[in-house]
């Protein structure tokens, strides 16, 4: 009798030793998984296939690759381009989100605004629900998706540790003029044949726009010699463009007498450009992303940019703010800008200041807010200079 308990309470162990590891390697493995979430632009549901590593799922921290997908492309796309493995290797998230257009659906979306928001609120989804390096967000990109990531190193210089573009379109006009029937049909789809009423929706898609803001983000660009599609001037312009602003930009890796089409540079290669690059301040700073007393900032939205949150006057134009923090003094000088507020939660803890001067076309509201409380603030009528009240800081 008591070799058959002995034995039952084997048998029992035995079974429950065997779901544990089956649950053990269940919850261990490997996910790729379907994910939903609302878009901010324009409410709209939107999809995206996130992969959790196996190594994620036990970490804090890990990065955040995002990968944009080419025209005719989904959300499936980083899988058949091959990252999913990449990402096993090095232990990165990668979300993918299925972009959308404006009047078209995401495989022809060309950097719409509601494209750009699918991919902020697709890295919101995942800083929520996994463990995400805030330091070490990636976005990646070739074709239709080179020119999205572009422009959202451009307008969120603040958020990508840096960013790959392969044969990306940077100035959609001139691309225009140039594309072979099928493309520019796909182009006037989503925003008309360039008129002067699409004219500014032409150029807030082109990254060439932002220009000035790629001084603050590693931009990283690849293209084909022989591409008919997206010429490589495209590419061409855009760093020449953004050596304006930042001498150390680098040279676009040509790969010589490639066609547009074919695979080209891999994962792996697009990966490995971007492994050293993280988006932190020097030390003592104490802020959370890269620090520069100056910016030089173009915007066509009221968004956040390091320590300046934007929010334009006219929203058929583009916004500009020049700003700097040196020699005790907050100097600002605006363009189409409704209002600045100076951040100081996100300014180095060893800047200081205590004089302004400030200079706008127009009439301007500026803040100075800490810990979401407004310290200071005073109405510009065209030009303003003044001493900050002890208590700012």
């Amino acid at each position: 009798m008591r070799q058959d308990v002995n034995s039952s309470y084997r048998n029992v162990f035995s079974i429950l030793l065997t779901l544990f590891i089956s649950f053990m390697v269940i919850v261990c493995e490997a996910e790729e998984i379907e994910i939903a979430f609302q878009n901010s632009y324009d409410r709209t549901e939107q999809k995206a296939m996130a992969y959790i590593p196996e190594t994620c799922k036990t970490r804090e921290k890990n990065p955040l690759l995002v990968v944009a997908h080419y025209m005719g492309g989904t959300r499936h796309t980083a899988k058949t381009q091959g990252y999913y493995p990449e990402c096993d290797k090095r232990g990165w998230l990668l979300v993918c989100p299925e972009l959308h257009g404006h009047k078209t659906d995401g495989k022809t979306s060309l950097a719409s605004l509601e494209a750009q928001h699918d991919i902020m609120d697709a890295i919101n989804y995942m800083k929520q629900k996994y463990g995400v390096d805030i330091s070490r967000i990636y976005i990646v990109g070739r074709s239709m998706g080179g020119m999205l990531s572009q422009v959202m190193a451009a307008k969120y210089p603040d958020i990508f540790a840096a960013a790959v573009s392969g044969q990306g379109i940077s100035d959609l006009k001139l691309w225009s003029e140039t594309a072979i029937p099928r493309l520019k049909h796909n182009l006037e789809l989503e925003c008309g044949p360039y008129s002067g009423s699409t004219e500014f929706d032409y150029w807030r898609r082109s990254s060439i726009s932002f220009a000035q803001n790629l001084a603050y983000v590693p931009l990283i660009l690849w293209h084909g010699t022989n591409d008919t599609w997206v010429p490589p001037e495209q590419s061409e312009l855009l760093v020449n463009t953004v050596k304006k602003y930042n001498r150390f930009q680098p040279d676009v890796h040509w790969l010589h007498n490639a066609a547009h089409c074919p695979t080209n540079f891999t994962a792996e290669w697009v990966c490995d450009r971007l492994i050293y690059y993280q988006n932190v301040c020097e030390a003592g700073f104490g802020v959370d992303t890269r620090f520069y007393p100056d910016l030089n900032i173009v915007t066509d939205e009221d968004k956040s940019f390091f320590w300046l949150d934007i929010t334009p006057a006219n929203t058929d134009n583009f916004a500009r703010v020049r700003a700097s923090l040196t020699g005790d003094m907050l100097a600002v000088i605006t363009k189409n800008v409704r209002e600045v507020k100076v951040n100081l939660d996100r300014v180095s803890q060893q800047t200081t200041f205590s004089r302004f001067d400030i200079s706008s076309d127009r009439k301007l509201l500026i803040k100075i807010i800490k810990g979401g409380e407004t310290r200071f603030e005073t109405t510009v009528e065209f030009e303003k200079k003044g001493e900050l009240p002890d208590n700012v800081f």
